[in-house]
């Protein structure tokens, strides 16, 4: 009788992997959570929680966008970093657009992603990283808010130019990127 081995050894984290690494993280919260409380930092522990509540919150609505291969793309590669904080930040107001212009904009998203990992993301030291969509009737913009990298702006600038993105900001603490994703130049 022969056993099935699903350790996916050769295909990134195993599912007990991804749940040591994200009870790790949650464990570190609480007990920063359970350090202020011991102080008696009372002020510093709501904070804390209605950050946690928010940022679950926003991670929660952005695991079930409609956009799911980017999802999925973003979310395989943030388990498969240690020592990574990633915030998500989705606006969906505007429901009217939100399911069929992300379903849309999927591949885009998901390309963009790829280039950011191989262009930006790979060669920072420390990863932070802020992802945040907001859906309107003709455009989807992905706002990202990444660590210093070591590539510089006209690096950056260049990898990027078949997207319209714009860097808004560049500086030693950060770097921010706007994609703009016009809904009437994506084929149907």
């Amino acid at each position: 009788m022969s056993v099935m081995n699903n350790d996916n050894k050769g295909d990134g984290m195993n599912n007990l992997d991804v749940y040591l690494k994200s009870r790790h993280d949650f464990v570190n919260q609480f007990q920063l959570l359970y350090t202020y409380k011991q102080l008696g930092k009372h002020e510093e522990v709501d904070l804390l929680i209605d950050e946690l509540y928010k940022n679950l919150k926003q991670e929660q609505l952005f695991l079930n966008a409609p956009c799911r291969k980017f999802v999925h793309n973003v979310f395989e590669y943030k388990l498969s970093l240690s020592g990574s904080k990633w915030t998500f930040e989705i606006d969906n107001s505007n429901i009217d657009y939100y399911q069929k212009n992300l379903e849309r904009t999927d591949d885009t998203l998901t390309n963009i992603f790829n280039d950011l990992k191989a262009v930006v993301i790979n060669d920072m030291d420390e990863k932070n990283i802020h992802i945040s969509l907001t859906v309107e009737e003709e455009f989807v913009t992905m706002l990202v808010w990444l660590s210093p990298t070591n590539k510089d702006f006209n690096q950056i600038e260049q990898s990027f130019s078949k997207y319209n993105v714009e860097i808004l900001s560049e500086s030693q603490n950060h770097i921010e990127l706007e994609f703009f994703i016009n809904l009437q130049e994506i084929e149907v």
